[in-house]
């Protein structure tokens, strides 16, 4: 006998594998491993472009898109920042390389301050947490 999901039930799925994902990656908000930075940015894009594929009035969805797009573009600019460090200290420019690891540094600053946000009980995350199937207690 073949267990079949509604195309909700998957949809609905696949938002909750994507988000466990995410949140599995986020403790490198707090690191400076520019490696784990940047799998935790592709871990949010893919859960961003899952949450593309849903019904915009599904619940919580256009405020999650938005704040995954800035999210991943802070994180993109910081990967930016350390690709032009490492070129910066290739050509013997250590003020440049100096300049963009504080750029780095500021941009995933942002990040972790709007994924943080994000899970405050009117964060962005709250209804799409809901309706992936995640609570959590907010203090």
């Amino acid at each position: 006998m073949k267990n079949t999901a509604s195309p909700e039930d998957a949809q609905r799925n696949i938002v909750r594998v994507r988000f466990a994902q995410a949140l599995h990656q986020q403790s490198a908000l707090d690191s400076h491993d520019d490696e784990r930075v940047h799998a935790f940015r592709l871990a949010c894009k893919r859960l961003r472009f899952a949450l593309e594929r849903l019904d915009p009035q599904a619940p919580g969805i256009e405020r999650a898109l938005l704040l995954l797009s800035r999210l991943t573009d802070e994180l993109g600019w910081a990967h930016d920042c350390m690709q032009l460090a490492q070129i910066a200290l290739d050509c013997a420019a250590p003020l440049v390389a100096v300049r963009a690891g504080r750029d780095r540094d500021r941009y995933v600053l942002r990040a972790r301050r709007l994924w943080r946000h994000a899970f405050r009980s009117s964060g962005e995350f709250a209804e799409l947490a809901g309706y992936a199937g995640f609570t959590w207690s907010v203090s």
